[in-house]
């Protein structure tokens, strides 16, 4: 295996699972809304992950 693809997994995941985590703690959307972008994340991988913060999250307060 070659070590570049194997540290583009492993950051891969580590998005994947930040990305995870923010979906589940959002409010803005129901069961049904994380759901479906739990799947977008999943399937779509890094570009799901940037779907998400740019369009999923909404407005966040600070």
């Amino acid at each position: 295996m070659d070590p570049i693809s194997f540290s583009f997994g492993i950051v891969g995941l580590i998005i994947f699972i930040i990305t995870l985590v923010s979906i589940v703690k959002s409010n803005n959307h129901g069961v049904l809304g994380k759901f479906v972008w739990i799947l977008v994340a999943f399937f779509l991988s890094i570009l799901g992950s940037i779907l998400w913060l740019v369009f999923g999250r909404g407005k966040v307060r600070r």
